[in-house]
């Protein structure tokens, strides 16, 4: 990089002040990650907007230990000070650092700018693919409002500490499985949150601990998506169709369709990148949601969907090949979800399908068939054919008089 553009990006971008980072540690933001070393301090031509910051011990036999992050705004030209804290093997809260060694530091950055890393913004033989490019194709729809609400008041998350309405599904008052190298599984709430607290020094009880850490998902239940009072009729019909629970949640939980499409990609950025379980079963519940609701295409064909299809495309590139056959997602809910979304679409042929959710739905399906040889549109005619074999053989009822 030349003198010139470093200078200009110094100038516009952010800067993150990591202070006192353990040699071998984990540091990350986004889709990049390095091992810090002893000269390590932090970060600069951090992009303006929102990033997660996260970071992981490495043990004497290089294993990466639990990972933990934020998320975090970033302003133009903005110095952000972050120190760690050895006893609690975390990043110090913010209250806990001396605001006016904290105003010395920004004043004096120049200091620190040759122990400062710098987010990869310019492709290099290195790092050819442009990590920033990917990164914003899958936050497009995340808010300052979104994470308010969602996140805990903090906006830390860990693989180890982190929980939701997942994590009191099956065995309350315990910690699922994290699916990450390392992290307890059937832990005991209380016991993480009191320890917690005693390695933060502090004097909180559990429940306060608790919710220091717990993630506020959208609250749904896809098992009851018919109204209050359903008839007979309804309760079938909206039992299949879940639009009457995609509408509700538009009117009393989210702003409008693009929050729903925010909550998809900061739940499924909370898993891929911050290794919380909870975080894909919300990302699975939104993407069922959405899916099977056959009457909201009405009135969300050329929005939401087009929309959806295009963010579940930039998520799905992001996927390892074996993603959706680990033991994790083996139930493979996503090939599910979409073969019952492309026969909804093939069932609406003959009232039009607009050209946009049409274009979509073949782009999707043409990469899914490239990438992971699913053959969608075959398992829908295969679908159709056993259903009217089955017809075929169905018991005739004759009426008598």
């Amino acid at each position: 990089m030349d003198q010139a553009t470093a200078n200009a990006l110094f100038e516009q971008c952010a800067i993150l002040l990591f202070l006192d980072a353990p040699p071998n540690m984990e540091f990350g933001i986004d889709f990049n990650t390095w091992t810090t070393g002893p000269r390590f301090r932090g970060l600069k031509f951090i992009p303006p907007g929102l990033h997660f910051v996260y970071h992981s011990s490495v043990s004497k036999f290089d294993q990466t230990g639990v990972r933990a992050g934020f998320f975090k705004v970033f302003e133009p030209r903005e110095i952000v000070v972050k120190q760690w804290d050895p006893k609690r093997e975390d990043i110090k809260p913010d209250n806990e650092l001396d605001p006016d060694q904290v105003e010395r530091y920004r004043l004096n950055i120049r200091e620190f700018d040759q122990y400062l890393g710098y987010y990869p913004l310019i492709p290099t033989e290195e790092q050819p693919i442009n990590t920033y490019r990917k990164w914003a194709s899958l936050t497009t729809h995340i808010t300052s409002t979104l994470l308010k609400r969602v996140l805990p008041q903090s906006w830390k998350i860990s693989a180890m500490s982190s929980i939701s309405k997942f994590s009191d599904v099956d065995v309350p008052k315990t910690f699922k499985s994290r699916g990450t190298g390392g992290a307890p599984t059937d832990m005991d709430v209380e016991g993480v949150t009191a320890l917690t607290a005693v390695e933060a020094g502090t004097t909180k009880t559990s429940s306060a601990v608790e919710e220091d850490y717990r993630i506020h998902f959208t609250e749904m239940n896809l098992k009851r998506s018919f109204p209050d009072g359903a008839s007979g009729v309804e309760l079938t019909k909206y039992s299949l169709d879940k639009s009457h629970l995609l509408e509700t949640l538009l009117q009393k939980k989210y702003k409008d369709y693009k929050e729903v499409l925010g909550e998809l990609q900061l739940s499924f950025i909370i898993f891929l990148i911050g290794q919380v379980y909870d975080g894909l079963e919300q990302w699975k519940n939104l993407v069922q949601l959405i899916c099977q609701s056959d009457e909201a295409l009405d009135k969300y064909a050329t929005t939401l969907y087009v929309e959806f299809l295009a963010t579940l495309r930039y998520q799905i590139e992001e996927c390892p090949d074996d993603f959706f056959h680990s033991e994790i997602t083996g139930d493979n809910f996503l090939r599910y979800s979409l073969t019952f979304f492309v026969r909804t679409i093939q069932d609406r042929a003959g009232r039009g399908v607009p050209q946009a959710l049409q274009k979509a739905v073949d782009g999707l399906l043409d990469y899914l068939r490239d990438r992971f040889q699913w053959d969608l549109r075959n398992d829908v005619r295969v679908i159709g054919e056993e259903e009217e074999e089955d017809d075929e053989y169905a018991p005739v009822v004759v009426e008598t008089e």
